[in-house]
């Protein structure tokens, strides 16, 4: 059974297993989350190293990668069919949910293709089917609403937040 996870760092750690551009993708995404990302990969594309809270292990995956921390999610984002399966299988025997970018039926969740704008997030998802056709549909979704949503939840925010002290002062006020 696979499913959809909104990714939140109080989770724990994310094993990502790849350095090409899915991975980075992954990695950027993972960052922006604020989580500890361990990267495993012979050669890393610079974007993923630039990133805040990564670890790079510059070495071909091997099994005992999977032991180094209490991963909360894994990745399986090489361009090598073999590997991408052993990650897989070997994060499903841990019960570590996994994303195995080349072949949705191995993967135990998805991820939405998500626009985070302040306070604002806009998530799509197709369960895996396309993700390409996710982020299309997440940047069609950007185009029609415009900018400035996120600064309209921040400003959303604060009158809520005003008129729960008002709330709060009058009943205050009735208690004494």
């Amino acid at each position: 059974m696979s499913f959809i996870v909104e990714l939140l760092p109080s989770a724990g750690p994310a094993l990502v297993v790849g350095g090409g551009a899915v991975a980075a993708r992954k990695v950027r995404n993972l960052c922006e989350g604020e989580f500890e990302v361990v990267v495993v990969a012979p050669e890393v594309d610079q974007a993923i190293s630039l990133q805040p809270f990564v670890t790079v292990i510059a070495a071909p995956f091997q099994e005992e990668h999977l032991r180094l921390r209490d991963f909360a999610l894994v990745f399986a984002c090489t361009g090598n069919r073999e590997v991408n399966a052993e990650v897989g299988r070997l994060a499903r025997a841990r019960h570590i949910p996994v994303v195995v970018a080349d072949a949705q039926e191995e993967s135990t969740f998805f991820t939405p293709a998500a626009l985070r704008d302040g306070d604002l997030t806009l998530a799509v998802s197709t369960g895996g089917a396309s993700p390409t056709l996710a982020r299309e549909i997440r940047e069609r979704i950007v185009t029609t609403l415009g900018p400035a949503w996120g600064r309209l939840v921040w400003l959303a925010r604060e009158e809520r937040e005003k008129r729960d002290e008002r709330r709060r002062d009058r009943l205050a006020g009735g208690r004494q």
